[in-house]
């Protein structure tokens, strides 16, 4: 009985092997006679299209790098969801800070001509174009050339609904008070978003991040000269200063981390930067490892972009720009900004340019400051021009 099994079971897989065969011969011999008659319908063969590369799979569940965090950059919406409700920032967007804090001190409703000195990813400005009256002028300000265009394209259409004359202007915000003489304007309010944005500091191969490998660059505008070019004209004096005036470090870890940068060939890359900087034992015992870094980085990307020097600029020409009665608006990340706005709004007061300012900062909201956790160090402070011109 077994061996008649055995030998119907041969029997099957025979038959069945032999219509396989027939399968293939039929399958192959309909190709050549699709390829014969191709090849005579036209005299010269098409060149094969490129085989399709499937997108290379992240690790884990969630994308780390900035590339492959594809779907935020797309704007799917379940994943940009999903990383508002986790307190992040989607790839490639920035989340603006105190919105309705920064309109409330603007009084933007009343206002003919508004400015917003860094535009970056737009929330601020369109938070302005829904708030500014018919037939009113936004001139918004960014020394990314690459940023500056992709957001302007996006906001034309919101401010064609809302009436709003919008024009970008390619400038660092030194530049504001030149652009607007050169124009015979004056701003009624004036909002000034300080720091680096979200999409610089997330995208690797800008140079703002320490947490994934890239290029020593740091500049906001790809104009100027990279980070690694500025260590590599820089004395250990100058960086300890940058450190010192850019990050609050003592002399003495100015000194240690400045030393360390420089001992030997400049880095190249963020990780290296970041390595050295993380070997100096600091006298601050609060400050230590992935801290050290950032503020080392910081201090490096603001002497790197001229930061405090542009900030100083804008506040000495701020009496001219700003319209009798026009508000102003800072958002500043560093005790370095704030103290410069702070000293600036005092003077002012005080020599009777301004009829009000702040006198304490404006602080995010806890909410805020869970929904987005990099408003945790923001300040704003405002002030109000005088009547009389």
């Amino acid at each position: 009985m077994l061996r008649v099994l055995l030998w119907c079971a041969a029997v099957v897989q025979s038959f069945r092997f032999d219509a396989r065969q027939r399968c293939t011969v039929q399958r192959h011999a309909a190709a050549s006679g699709a390829s014969n008659a191709a090849d005579a319908a036209t005299p010269a063969a098409t060149p094969a299209a490129a085989p399709h590369t499937r997108r290379k799979r992240y690790a884990g569940r969630y994308p780390r790098n900035f590339s492959e965090r594809y779907k935020e950059q797309a704007g799917d919406e379940a994943t940009v969801k999903r990383v508002l409700e986790k307190g992040g920032t989607p790839a490639g967007t920035h989340v603006p800070i105190m919105v309705s804090e920064c309109l409330e001190h603007l009084n933007a409703t009343g206002a003919d001509v508004a400015v917003d000195c860094t535009l970056g990813y737009g929330g601020h400005s369109s938070a302005l174009i829904a708030a500014l009256p018919p037939n009113a002028r936004l001139l918004c300000f960014d020394r990314d050339g690459v940023e500056l265009a992709r957001t302007s394209k996006r906001l034309a259409p919101l401010a064609s609904d809302g009436n709003v004359e919008l024009e970008a202007v390619h400038a660092n915000y030194a530049r504001v008070g030149a652009e607007l003489a050169q124009r015979h304007v004056r701003a009624s309010c004036l909002l000034a978003d300080l720091g680096c944005s979200s999409m610089q500091i997330d995208d690797p191969e800008r140079g703002f991040t320490f947490k994934r490998d890239g290029p020593l660059d740091m500049r906001m505008g790809l104009a100027e000269a990279t980070a690694a070019d500025w260590l590599g004209r820089a004395s250990i004096k100058e960086l300890s200063a940058a450190l010192r005036d850019g990050a609050d470090f003592s002399r003495r870890d100015a000194r240690e981390i400045a030393v360390a940068i420089l001992k030997e060939s400049v880095p190249a890359t963020t990780t290296l930067l970041a390595d050295r900087v993380r070997a100096v034992r600091l006298e601050e015992e609060d400050c230590t490892g992935d801290d050290a870094v950032k503020r080392a980085m910081q201090a490096l990307r603001i002497v790197v972009n001229g930061e405090f020097a542009a900030l100083e600029e804008l506040l000495a020409s701020l009496p001219d720009i700003l319209a009798p009665g026009g508000r102003a608006v800072f958002l500043t990340f560093h005790s370095g900004e704030d103290r410069r706005v702070k000293k600036s709004f005092k003077k002012g007061i005080a020599s009777g340019i301004y009829t009000d300012a702040a006198r304490r900062p404006v602080r995010p909201s806890p909410q805020e400051r869970r929904s987005n956790s990099r408003s945790g160090c923001c300040k704003l402070r405002w002030c109000v021009r005088a009547l009389d011109s």
